[in-house]
Formats: structure tokens, C-alpha cells, sequence
């Protein structure tokens, strides 16, 4: 087999192996900050319960910045933390196990805090996308 040919299947392999693991992005946003739906409920939830200690954008207050610690935090730690709460240098996060509204959303808020580190959304405040 020639070096050329065999360095062709080689390429077309990985590309083919590493396009399966590709995670897919649980939110759609267009037009710089509207969001699908679903998205669009988290934001409100974040609005609601996270952005005073958080801030407006997930930027951090008195709370940490989530959209830069999102970038570090697995999925499973995330929804621990605000299932459970957490002991931090600023104090303690409350757990919202006892809050329906939240745990019900959670997946909506973990969507919208996602497109936050992703920088898929600016320092703007979200619409709600055309549905």
C-alpha cells in the first residue's frame, strides 16, 4: 500500500471515530441572544434564584462566575452542587433539593449556564427565540 493511500485512511479514521464523540450542545441560540425554549426557561430560573449572588450574566457577585467555572465542572458536579449546595471561601451556596421550581428546571438552567461558558450568549440579556 502506498504511503499517500495509507495516510488518507488514516485521516478519514480519526475523522470518523472523533466526528462519534462530539458532544452535542444542549442549547440553540441565534441572533447573538435568542434562545430556543427550553433555554429560554433556564434563563428565567437563573434570573429568578442565581443572578443576585451570581450576577446578571453568570459573570460572579458575591457568588463565584459560573459561566467560567462551568468551563471546568462536569455536568453530574453541577447538578450535585445545586442539588445539594456547597461550602465555598465566600460562605455556603443553599441546596435547592427542597425548591421544586428549580429542580424541576435544572436541566433548563445547566442549558442556559452552558451556552453562558460556551460564550454562545454576550453580556446581553436573552430573548426568547422564534419557536
Amino acid at each position: 500500500m502506498n504511503l499517500r493511500l495509507a495516510g488518507f485512511i488514516f485521516l478519514c479514521s480519526n475523522n470518523f471515530w472523533l466526528g462519534g464523540v462530539q458532544a452535542q450542545v444542549p442549547y440553540t441560540v441565534t441572533e447573538g441572544n435568542k434562545l430556543d425554549s427550553q433555554t429560554y426557561q433556564g434563563y428565567l430560573l437563573y434570573r429568578n434564584w442565581c443572578a443576585r449572588c451570581h450576577g446578571t450574566f453568570a459573570q460572579g457577585l458575591a457568588g463565584p462566575n459560573l459561566a467560567k467555572s462551568l468551563k471546568q465542572t462536569s455536568k453530574d458536579e453541577f447538578m450535585q452542587v445545586l442539588v445539594k449546595g456547597k461550602n465555598g471561601r465566600i460562605g455556603i451556596m443553599p441546596g435547592f433539593n427542597d425548591n421544586p421550581q428549580v429542580i424541576n428546571g435544572r436541566e433548563q438552567l445547566y442549558n442556559y449556564l452552558r451556552a453562558r461558558a460556551d460564550n454562545a450568549i454576550g453580556p446581553v440579556q436573552p430573548e426568547q427565540g422564534s419557536k
